[in-house]
């Protein structure tokens, strides 16, 4: 990281401790069940205080992005991850196959829903529409670890390809999951099912009749259909 850069981040993080509020700050780890502290910034007011520090970082030609976003992830208050990914959002074009690896650790540091499923449905969903061939390997690498934020991954990734969306893979990584007693797990099979039925009715209605769903699974996958 060079020096501007970092002048830059850590003038954004002293910034957002100057306006700090401990009352939102406990109300929002409470939310998110005491995992993460928080300054306690609401996204508005998050939003006010990161743009100018943001703007500044887009204009350092020799920025590394997996620099920033791993100096902003690294901070204990959960707006640092936020803002890394509002970062990292506007990078798009400079990202190569590569970057998947960044990807990969910001869904498994520091996991949660609110970083995981944004990561997972914009990022590297996004990253896939470029990069195509490395949706296979990737989606067989994250079904044998052992990380269901991973897995989570790889049912919701196709949900913003609308009717582009590949159903043999989806269904595929549903059926591997429908016995899964996790909770965000069957989550994403009911939150992807509905998602596709949006486009395909029929094929979901007949997924459902045809397989055994959790009670959390199915209530959200019948949602539109």
């Amino acid at each position: 990281m060079t020096k501007e850069v970092k002048v830059i981040l850590v003038a954004l993080i002293t910034e957002m401790e100057a306006n700090a509020n401990l009352y939102q700050a406990s109300r929002m780890k409470a939310y998110m069940r005491d995992r993460y502290e928080f300054f306690g910034l609401q996204k508005n007011v998050r939003a006010e205080i990161y743009k100018p520090f943001l703007a500044q970082l887009w204009k350092v030609k020799d920025a590394n992005i997996e620099s920033v976003v791993k100096f902003l992830w690294a901070h204990p208050c959960r707006e640092c991850q936020y803002v890394a990914m509002e970062y990292i959002a506007k990078t798009s074009k400079q990202w190569t196959p590569e970057t998947l690896s960044l990807f990969e650790y910001m869904i498994t540091e520091k996991s949660w829903w609110d970083t995981v499923d944004l990561v997972a449905s914009t990022f590297v969903g996004k990253l896939f529409q470029k990069y195509p061939e490395l949706i296979r390997p990737s989606v067989k690498k994250w079904n044998a670890q052992d990380d269901f934020w991973l897995h989570r991954t790889s049912i919701i990734f196709q949900l913003k390809y609308a009717d582009k969306t590949d159903e043999q893979l989806l269904f595929k990584q549903c059926e591997k999951y429908l016995d899964s007693k996790e909770f965000f797990l069957q989550k994403a099979v009911g939150w992807a099912l509905r998602q596709h039925s949006k486009y395909y009715p029929v094929s979901v209605r007949n997924f459902v009749a045809n397989h055994k769903l959790s009670t959390v699974s199915l209530r959200e996958a019948k949602k539109y259909i």
